[in-house]
């Protein structure tokens, strides 16, 4: 049941981006909220509502509140200062690019620090990424990392993440709709080498890729409010191109469940079961969702093909202990140059997790144990209550 810390933490998020005075019981836990909000990276989200209520600057928990929204009003200007930088360096060297995700929600905001990222998202094509490789090196990133679906770079604490498609492609039902993505993408001049999306098609990626984060294992606070912010600055949108679509991509009933939290939140909508229990999960569900999530969407991800319990779970304690060598090269690249090092990288993986991450090692296997053909079920059954069906392999 939603309790008044959720409707206050509601409330807050929804005077900074309206600045209305937000409505907030007697009981309302600050220090609470500052935790929540830093385990949320939407502190200066509250803060900038928190500011209006008498009292609140001058007490020690909006101090707190104010000293970490300065930090990432620095760190904010930096990665925009990062961003451009990039941008600049491809438009100098004609390299297509669609910035995509928080790259193009951040300066919807008021302020760009309400609308933190962990880093910057860019479709490009991979065609051109042997001559991106150098532009990249040659403006001080590394690249640490490669997946199915992106190139990994990194300069200090800014990451970018170079698309190679909107969505992995073992994702096969939301890659089937969106394939590499450059379908959707319109030159933003004549000539341009930048490209967007009409707001429709943005609107269905953003939703999509909400609605992934969603079923495997879980989604944030902030996500959610990125609808509304985005909706506030496109309010023509063509909703029947929108709705044929998303039938398409089968999640038309999730956004019309999201779309009722949106107006309770935000609208002064009415609660009722389904809009406290969507509230409840991403209140939940941390910044991007949680491990516990993972494994139970994991589970019943391969029962799809293993079909059987105990043997799933075989595997998968195999692969908490002996991660493949893919996996390795993540954590530790040099096995690209070496592989045949991969024995002694996975003993120096489980001294380093026992001596140093020992919490995670533990949260990892309680999960694990945790999950059960139970279990599994009642996830499936929680996805498809909200609209979601997990019909991916």
């Amino acid at each position: 049941m939603i309790t008044n810390f959720e409707k206050g933490i509601i409330n807050l998020i929804k005077s900074s981006l309206n600045g209305e005075v937000a409505a907030l019981s007697e009981d309302f836990d600050f220090e609470k909220a500052y935790e929540f909000a830093q385990n949320r990276q939407i502190t200066p989200l509250l803060y900038y509502g928190a500011s209006e209520l008498e009292g609140f600057m001058d007490s020690n928990v909006g101090k707190k509140f104010l000293q970490s929204t300065m930090r990432f009003s620095f760190y904010s200007e930096t990665q925009l200062a990062e961003i451009e930088g990039v941008l600049n360096s491809f438009r100098e060297n004609k390299i297509d690019f669609l910035a995509v995700k928080g790259t193009i929600l951040k300066p919807l905001y008021p302020y760009s620090e309400m609308r933190l990222m962990s880093d910057a998202d860019l479709l490009i094509k991979e065609e051109q990424y042997e001559k991106i490789k150098g532009i990249m090196s040659g403006i001080g990133f590394e690249c640490v990392d490669e997946s199915d679906h992106e190139h990994v770079w990194r300069k200090g604490d800014f990451t970018v993440e170079l698309h190679k498609r909107l969505v992995p492609s073992y994702n096969k039902d939301y890659y089937n709709y969106f394939g590499d993505g450059w379908r959707l993408a319109i030159p933003k001049s004549e000539n341009s080498c930048e490209y967007v999306m009409k707001n429709e098609d943005c609107f269905i990626y953003l939703f999509t890729h909400f609605s992934k984060h969603y079923r495997d294992a879980g989604i944030g606070v902030k996500h959610l409010t990125d609808f509304y912010v985005f909706l506030k600055h496109n309010k023509e949108l063509d909703w029947d191109y929108i709705y044929t679509e998303l039938d398409k991509l089968q999640l038309k009933d999730f956004w019309i469940n999201i779309d009722k939290v949106l107006r309770v939140w935000f609208y002064d909508g009415e609660w009722d079961e389904k809009t406290e229990f969507l509230t409840l999960r991403i209140f939940a569900s941390g910044a991007y969702g949680t491990y516990e999530n993972y494994a139970q969407s994991e589970a019943l991800k391969l029962l799809k093909t293993e079909k059987d319990m105990g043997k799933m779970k075989k595997k998968r304690k195999i692969h908490l202990i002996f991660p493949s060598y893919e996996a390795m090269c993540k954590q530790y690249p040099v096995l690209k140059r070496v592989a045949i090092l991969l024995p002694f990288m996975w003993v120096w993986r489980w001294i380093s997790l026992v001596l140093f991450r020992r919490h995670v090692l533990k949260a990892r296997t309680k999960s694990l144990k945790e999950v059960s053909d139970e279990s599994v079920n009642q996830y499936k059954t929680e996805l498809n209550y909200v609209g979601l069906d997990f019909n991916f392999e």
